[in-house]
């Protein structure tokens, strides 16, 4: 008899593991990584200390935060996706937005619209891209592969907040050029893919 229950718990065990697995690759899964400072042609300046990111993949699409220090206080500034559905066909150097990554076919690169506020000198930013979603993409195919694309998330300072119509153009058009003078990219994050 005991050794008839020590097979039924161990089968039992072993269902429940499969089980687990799958429920995981199913699920969400969650990453965090650092912001750091960018310059003209998304240079690295600097690590900006405690700033970070979490990015959550789901089956429909990631959802993004984003905490961050060292923001022209009183300016309009939005977060952008850029997605690498493919990286690896982008190229020997890794995916890049200024390599022209985005632009290759097989890339299947895309950039969205996350969100925006004014900001005081800290911010955070929350927002979600969902799968599929080509109609709200500045650019691309849209999100096609949440667990697999790589995701690239920019800061980009639109200039001194406007007002009405026009403030909500700077921090909720889909395009990126929208800008009170001029706008630049000024924060980036990194999420590699995950299988």
């Amino acid at each position: 008899m005991k050794v008839r229950l020590a097979i039924l718990i161990a089968a039992l065990s072993v269902a429940l593991v499969g089980g687990a697995e799958t429920a995981l690759a199913a699920g969400s899964e969650s990453g965090t990584s650092p912001v750091f400072a960018i310059g003209p042609g998304h240079t690295f300046i600097a690590d900006i200390p405690g700033a970070s990111s979490t990015l959550v993949r789901t089956p429909d699409g990631i959802s993004v935060t984003l905490q961050t220090t060292g923001l022209p206080a009183g300016n309009a500034v939005t977060v952008w996706a850029l997605v690498f559905n493919d990286p690896g066909a982008c190229g020997a150097g890794g995916c890049g937005e200024m390599n022209g990554d985005l632009s290759v076919p097989a890339v299947h690169g895309s950039v969205f619209h996350v969100t925006g506020h004014i900001v005081g000198d800290n911010g955070t930013f929350a927002g979600r891209v969902s799968v599929g979603d080509a109609a709200g993409a500045f650019f691309g195919p849209g999100l096609l592969n949440p667990y697999g694309a790589e995701i690239h998330l920019i800061v980009r300072d639109h200039g001194v907040a406007l007002t009405g119509d026009l403030l909500q153009q700077q921090f909720n058009d889909i395009s990126p050029r929208f800008c009170n003078v001029a706008c630049a990219d000024i924060q980036e994050s990194i999420h590699q893919a995950h299988g």
